[in-house]
């Protein structure tokens, strides 16, 4: 199984397997945000799904990849297993890992 990286932009180091998604906006990242999200809010504790609005978690996301900021999400999950998600602005690209 793969792990993630420390730093957000060591996911560029990863197999391209890892890759799940080129968004060619910030828009288009954050929708592969919401999907990603919302699969597994279920299996999060109440507070990590519900702690924050959505329009503040993904108003946020979206403020911060239109400024070309990446970014990087991680959240327990039950079962002793861990979600990590990261979008890295790449020049005029958007990666979603």
């Amino acid at each position: 199984m793969a792990t993630p990286p420390v730093l957000t932009r060591d996911w560029l180091r990863k197999p391209q397997s890892m890759l799940q998604r080129k968004a060619g906006t910030p828009e288009e990242a954050v929708d592969w945000l919401v999907e990603v999200f919302d699969r597994h809010a279920s299996k999060m504790a109440d507070s990590q799904a519900t702690g924050i609005s959505r329009q503040d978690r993904f108003g946020s996301a979206l403020d911060d990849l239109r400024c070309g900021n990446d970014l990087s999400w991680g959240f327990p999950l039950v079962g002793s297993k861990y979600l990590a998600v990261a979008v890295i602005v790449v020049s005029d690209r958007v990666l979603s890992r």
